[in-house]
């Protein structure tokens, strides 16, 4: 009998056009410096970061200010940090993620770069969700001091929360569908609670 075969697509993480070339940190942020858009430095490889859209923007700014209003209620420790914060990722990765939440003493390095996140969340987009989804939480995972990690659907009302439980495992503790639900992170010794009414204020779906 022949053999049956196909041809199958070679995986590509990033689009092409997104991608600048191979350069050292140094040279990164020089670039970064003289650029007008953000780029993340990944294992040697630039990437400029995808532009984003009013939705992706709107959900963004919502999701900050919940946050920050439930943080000051509890009266935490915590503060809420925008896209233009870079993260660094063990052992030698750079990110702007969407929003991150650090509670207590910042540790930035040289380059101002955030060592130890307790929150990231990421606002999905179409080109980037897979990756949000996989390779990226992979590597955020390296982060010592990261708990939560948050994907927030732009297109659809859509949460997924995942924790690092006490084992050091990773596991969804909420899968939202719904904006009657409501959201909660455990941070600072007390639990945040953000609607996702108030995450999707104003964000009409078609």
């Amino acid at each position: 009998m022949p053999t049956l075969t196909r041809e199958r697509k070679t995986y590509q993480r990033f689009p092409a056009e997104r991608v600048i070339g191979r350069m050292s940190v140094d040279e990164w942020m020089v670039l970064l410096e003289h650029s007008k858009h953000k780029s993340n430095y990944i294992c040697g490889e630039v990437v400029e970061v995808a532009g984003a859209s009013p939705e992706h923007n709107v959900v963004a700014m919502n999701m900050a200010v919940a946050l920050r209003n439930s943080l000051d209620i509890l009266e935490t420790n915590c503060d809420v940090l925008g896209s233009d914060q870079k993260v660094f990722v063990p052992p030698g990765l750079y990110y702007f993620p969407d929003l991150c939440v650090v509670c207590g003493e910042w540790k930035v390095d040289l380059r101002d770069a955030l060592q130890n996140p307790c929150v990231i969340v990421e606002v999905l987009s179409p080109s980037t969700e897979s990756d949000d989804r996989t390779d990226k939480f992979r590597e955020y995972q390296q982060i010592a001091s990261l708990r939560h990690y948050i994907l927030i659907d732009q297109s659809r009302v859509a949460v997924t929360h995942f924790e690092k439980l006490a084992v050091g495992l990773w596991a969804i503790v909420g899968d939202f569908r719904s904006q009657d639900d409501t959201l909660k992170i455990a941070l600072a010794g007390a639990t945040v609670e953000v609607p996702l009414a108030q995450i999707y204020r104003r964000v009409v779906f078609s």
